[in-house]
């Protein structure tokens, strides 16, 4: 897998760096998140809890994928700002069970 930095922005107001990536994975399929996060964290030289990967995009039949990346001095300030289903595609949240009045218990045997 290469990594080529396309281009780098720091955001003063979010507190974080905004990073637009093109990974080139020959012959390979796309990389998941979490191969990307352990890839990433050496090339750019963060934490993997303060790289929030936000989007990854492939197109079809090209062995290319765009990959945008926001990074947080701090993983509270990541999780004060992002939406929860980002944090929990990234690992920094569990998701939430769910449990209501519509849901049934399953019949006892």
């Amino acid at each position: 897998m290469d990594i080529e930095v396309v281009e780098k922005h720091d955001n003063i107001l979010l507190e974080r760096t905004e990073v637009r990536l093109l990974v080139k994975h020959p012959r390979e399929r796309t990389p998941s998140r979490k191969e990307l996060a352990e890839a990433l964290k050496d090339v750019l030289g963060v934490k993997k809890e303060t790289l929030i990967i936000d989007t990854v995009d492939s197109e079809f039949g090209k062995d290319t994928s765009r990959v945008y990346v926001k990074l947080y001095n701090e993983l509270q300030r990541a999780k004060d700002i992002e939406e929860d289903h980002i944090l929990i595609r990234n690992g920094l949240m569990e998701k939430k069970k769910k449990t209501g009045a519509g849901q049934q218990a399953a019949p006892a045997k």
